[in-house]
């Protein structure tokens, strides 16, 4: 029996107790999904809007929220007359956020939790938020906010889009009730023509490719400079392994001994995605036999003991840091089956790039970027080490590899003003017909 609307509706509903049960297990580890549970149910008030137009923005977690910085920054300068609202699903995306809301502007830019896609909730987010147009970032379809937002004829924009052939089929098994919510969107910014035929088979209208904003993040670039303080203090290779995912460190730890002789003295950084996961990640190491040190008891490069084997990252909000630290960097989240992680970020910073086998989430980027010798493929940690080592032999083609990576992530930068353009028209148009918005 196919789920329809009707049914759907229904569930959100019913299933919200269990929305609780999770928030609950899920703060066990990470007790920021204890707060604001106000806003995740519905059940207090959210920004109310003031007396400039509004454009909401939502991006789900951490790396949603990196890559709709660009997009903001430049909404507040091409449309100065507009406040924004930023919503998210994870702390760690609010944290993010609210990095966002201090660097442009807490008198223009709001923050809250989108609540949980149950009718009532959604109705009360419009009627008090009352958002001129919206923009959802990536991935985030939700069939009930996106029926309300039809109702209220607000014209919502999906930025940045991608869908993986995975996701493509999980839509279809729920086709009456997906279709309906993809079809409802005013535009549909896609990051490749992979994407693009992808979401019109599910129902997107007025689909255009613009690329992928994650190639306009700017790296921080005082944490740069600090990585560069540290490379001239710190004599020995760096090696970095970034965002890890659960049961990648595990096979790291033990590809790194295994060749530690072929890497000689040096050093691995490792930055787990997720901070709830940081004293596992340490343990992990640990057991490994492997004297781990960690960032936030490292506060300076003299501060790293000569016989450290790996450097924990466990701090929010150094991505660029620790980017620049690494003399190369194999990407998380692609040794084991979660797509990876966002490869851009240290190949903005010039470090040579290995990924692994799982890379759907970056599908069209990676066969660019291997077609333009960007970065390596390879299917095991012990690969990637062997790759790392060959670096390490080689200085001239460790710094060629290093420029190519940053050469292609420079040479697709612009996918933020192109979005920009495309949604200029409907975003006067929503302006043009504000007064009636109002009403509901």
């Amino acid at each position: 029996m196919q789920l329809t609307p009707s049914m759907y509706r229904a569930i959100t509903v019913v299933a919200l107790p269990l929305a609780s049960l999770y928030l609950m297990w899920r703060s066990r580890r990470q007790p920021a999904y204890k707060k604001f549970w106000d806003e995740r149910f519905a059940w207090g008030t959210f920004p109310p809007r003031t007396s400039r137009p509004r454009v909401w923005v939502h991006a789900v977690s951490l790396g949603e929220t990196n890559a709709a910085r660009p997009l903001i920054e430049m909404m507040l300068k091409r449309w100065p007359e507009i406040d924004v609202l930023l919503t998210h699903m994870t702390p760690t995306g609010r944290e993010a956020g609210k990095k966002i809301v201090m660097a442009l502007g807490p008198e223009r830019i709001r923050q809250c939790y989108l609540p949980y896609d149950a009718p009532y909730a959604v109705e009360k987010f419009f009627r008090q938020t009352r958002p001129t147009m919206g923009v959802i970032m990536e991935t985030e379809v939700w069939p009930n906010l996106m029926r309300e937002a039809k109702r209220l004829d607000i014209p919502m924009v999906l930025a940045n889009a991608r869908e993986s052939a995975k996701s493509q089929r999980e839509a279809q098994k729920f086709h009456l009730v997906m279709r309906p919510a993809f079809e409802s969107f005013s535009a549909v910014l896609a990051q490749s023509e992979e994407d693009k035929v992808r979401l019109e088979s599910l129902g997107a209208q007025n689909v255009k490719v613009c690329g992928s904003v994650k190639f306009d993040i700017k790296p921080n670039l005082s944490q740069s400079a600090a990585a560069k303080s540290w490379r001239r203090t710190i004599d020995r290779p760096v090696l970095t392994i970034a965002s890890t995912r659960r049961g990648e460190e595990a096979r790291f730890a033990r590809a790194f001994v295994a060749k530690r002789e072929k890497l000689g003295n040096a050093l691995l950084l490792v930055v787990p995605r997720h901070p709830e996961r940081f004293d596992e990640v340490a343990r992990v190491f640990s057991e490994a036999g492997l004297k781990v040190y960690r960032r936030s008891s490292v506060l300076s490069p003299r501060e790293v003991p000569s016989d450290a084997d790996v450097l924990l990252g466990d701090s929010m909000g150094e991505m660029s840091f620790y980017c620049a630290l690494g003399d190369m960097t194999a990407m998380g989240g692609s040794f084991e089956p979660f797509g990876s992680q966002n490869m851009i970020e240290p190949a903005m910073a010039g470090s040579p790039l290995v990924v692994g086998p799982s890379t759907f989430n970056f599908d069209k980027i990676v066969r660019d970027g291997l077609a333009a010798r960007a970065m390596v493929q390879v299917e095991t940690p012990e690969e990637a080490f062997d790759v790392f080592s060959g670096w390490l032999a080689d200085e001239a083609e460790r710094k060629a590899a290093g420029e190519r990576a940053e050469a292609f992530a420079q040479k697709h930068a612009g996918a933020t003003a192109r979005m920009m353009d495309e949604m200029e028209s409907l975003w006067q148009t929503a302006l043009k017909n504000r007064n009636e918005l109002q009403t509901y």
